[in-house]
């Protein structure tokens, strides 16, 4: 796999939700179509009688809001947050990654992903001893909602 699919702070960015090119696609399409139907005067018309058209406008800005998080480039292409922290003490420290740096396990930049991202301590251990172009077989589950329950 092309090392710059991993990002400075061992994220697997194909895993990415922002990166998923098809379900942006969709988003952007449906917010398209809405806008050309006029979908907002059917919500308004539906919403005399059907309370949950009411919330027609918050649920247009959720939608806007999903359609901003897209990624157009991977993290070593500049893509991501372009103030990710992260990136700029890996880059100040002249490392690929959090993988080369010895205060990594106290690190905590990295406490906030790590709530959300339960195995990134785990992956960057494998860069660290596989490399980036090693490690994408071994990795484990991106998101904490997709790690499955191990006592049951």
């Amino acid at each position: 796999m092309d090392e710059n699919f991993t990002s400075y702070c061992g994220l697997c960015c194909t895993d990415c939700i922002p990166s998923r090119v098809e379900f942006f696609s969709l988003v952007y399409s449906f917010d398209e179509m809405l806008k050309d139907i006029q979908f907002e005067h059917y919500a308004e018309l539906k919403s005399e009688v059907t309370e949950e058209f009411r919330r027609y406008p918050e649920f247009l800005s959720v939608l806007h809001h999903i359609r901003g998080l897209r990624c157009s480039r991977l993290c070593r292409l500049g893509g991501g947050n372009p103030q990710c922290r992260i990136r700029q003490c890996a880059k100040e420290k002249g490392f690929s990654g959090c993988w080369q740096c010895t205060v990594r396990p106290d690190c905590s930049l990295i406490d906030r992903l790590r709530d959300i991202h339960p195995h990134i301590d785990e992956h960057l251990d494998l860069i660290r001893q596989m490399g980036t172009a090693g490690w994408f077989l071994k990795r484990k589950e991106h998101y904490r909602w997709q790690v499955k329950d191990k006592k049951g």
